[in-house]
């Protein structure tokens, strides 16, 4: 046996293990300074199905997250859209008396204008009442859809920029504004939280 003192007491080592033995400088490891080498990692339990419970929870927290980012992201476009008209994102009501105020006042209202007429919407269909030959009965109701109306063109009146940055905040807008409401519709479908409804 080949006996040295180290790891806390007296090591000893048969002959017969042993291939040489050289002397060690200060630069090179001591046996005490030997590292032992590293436990093999465990190997990591496979990850478990979700439980009805757990899969309904994170699908209620994606719907919220999604909620919140579409939230966001119409509370930007109404401030953007008061800040343009108006000239303060502040809710509270104010008067247009400066110059600016009346000029983007009259731009949002030409832009408007110019989107409806350049865009109508389809026309509401008409219901119809049809009497019942037995006294009895009630009136049998159809619903009859009128011709989609011819867009108007405007070539001639083009946007200036402010109008045109009104329209397409206002169709920002109101894309968001419906996403939002299917959002929340599927939510209440799913008897999920849809937290406040108010754009804080």
């Amino acid at each position: 046996m080949i006996k040295f003192h180290g790891l806390g007491g007296e090591v000893g080592i048969g002959k017969d293990q042993i291939g040489r033995i050289e002397k060690i400088g200060p630069a090179q490891a001591t046996p005490q300074q030997t590292q032992l080498p590293a436990p093999a990692p465990s190997p990591q339990p496979a990850d478990r199905p979700l439980s009805p419970e757990e899969e309904k929870a994170r699908e209620e927290r994606e719907y919220q997250q999604k909620l919140l980012e579409i939230t966001s992201q119409l509370k930007e476009v109404r401030e953007r859209y008061s800040q343009l008209l108006r000239g303060t994102t502040s809710a509270e009501p104010s008067q247009l008396v400066t110059e600016d105020q009346i000029k983007a006042s009259q731009a949002d209202v030409i832009s408007r204008f110019r989107d409806a007429t350049a865009n109508p919407g389809e026309p509401a269909p008409v219901r119809l009442l049809t009497p019942s030959p037995f006294s009895s009965l009630p009136p049998t109701i159809t619903e009859e859809q009128p011709p989609a109306r011819a867009p108007i063109n405007y070539e001639n009146l083009p946007y200036n920029e402010t109008q045109k940055e009104f329209s397409e905040l206002r169709q920002q807008a109101n894309e968001l504004e419906k996403e939002r409401e299917r959002l929340i519709s599927e939510m209440r479908q799913k008897n999920m939280s849809v937290g406040s409804l108010f754009l804080e």
